[in-house]
This record gives C-alpha cells, structure tokens and sequence, in this order.
C-alpha cells in the first residue's frame, strides 16, 4: 500500500506498521458517523464501504462515495476542517480495514517527510467530488465509471450506482439498455 506514495526503505516500512491498527467490521456497521470529526484514514484490505447522506424527507441514503479493496476511505471535508462530519461511512460487507490515525501521520512525519506523500490522498479525494459536481449528462458518468472503475458496478447494486451517479435507478437502466458491452 505504501508503494502508491513511493519509496519507503525497510524502516520506514516497519515504522508505518506500528503505526496502524487493523479493525474488522461487519455488513451495516458505520465506520464513520455523521456529527462526528474524522481523525483517521483507513486503507480496504478487503471488503467495500458507501459513503452517504441521509435525506430525512426521503428518508434514504444518498450515496456519496464508494469505496473498495485498495482503496482509501475518509471523509475529506471533516478531516481537513476537523469539523463535525456531514456524511456517514457505512461497511457494504465485512471488511477489514487498516487505520491511520492523524496522531499518527504527524508522528510518522516528524520522523520521516517522506510520509509526506499521504497528502496525495487529499488531492485525488478532492477531484472526485469535483468529477461528480460537474454537469455530466448521466450517460456520460456511467461511461466513466465503466471505463474508470468497473469493479464498483460488479460490488454494489445498480440502485447504490445510480444514486452515486447522481441520477434516479430508472434513469441508468435507461442508459444501461443503450451500452453496448
């Protein structure tokens, strides 16, 4: 996992292993909750995770984000503002994940600025809110999808997709039916 931010000798290896801790969760349990300040950073061993909204006069969750094994999963906005979170991060499955604590990023920091790539994942998490708040036709953000990250489609149900993609079920089975595989 350390190899995306680069170069990290023996040492500084271990070192990153002390400084995590491995938790497991199970299918429905939240791993992050609204109202509450993000102070972690978990890396996907294995298993997947939504991150949604909960619209009260719907009483449904719009999902914001989906997350798989490798990935990185966080609340960007609550952890950078360290401000009470808007959204929830909730287990789709049982998953294991490895979690990095703030603490421990600026203790990991202070012994080596190579742990200083980590900011990486603040950038690549900035741009895809950004994809998703331009005015894509919905034929467009699935062809993204399918081209980007095929595996989201094979692990969540296609009403979890579409409103990911911001769009009614009924309007990506629409968009399904004109793809060609």
């Amino acid at each position: 996992m350390l190899e995306q931010f680069g170069n990290f000798c023996d040492a500084e290896v271990q070192l990153f292993k002390n400084h995590i801790h491995t938790r497991y969760l199970n299918k429905n349990e939240i791993l992050s909750k609204e109202g509450d300040v993000s102070t972690s950073m978990f890396y996907i061993v294995n298993g997947s995770f939504y991150q949604y909204l909960y619209h009260e006069a719907r009483e449904e969750e719009i999902i914001t984000d989906l997350y798989i094994e490798k990935d990185w999963v966080f609340n960007l906005q609550s952890l950078v503002n360290q401000q009470p979170s808007k959204v929830s991060i909730k287990a789709f499955e049982r998953s294991e994940v490895l979690e990095l604590t703030l603490e421990n990023l600026h203790k990991l920091i202070a012994v080596s600025q190579k742990f200083l790539q980590f900011n990486r994942l603040l950038s690549i998490s900035n741009s895809k809110i950004d994809f998703y708040d331009e005015q894509l036709k919905p034929a467009e953000k699935y062809d993204h999808i399918l081209k980007t990250r095929p595996e989201l489609i094979q692990k969540f149900p296609l009403s979890m997709i579409a409103s990911y993609l911001k769009m009614r079920p009924e309007t990506l089975s629409r968009v399904r039916a004109n793809v060609s595989f």
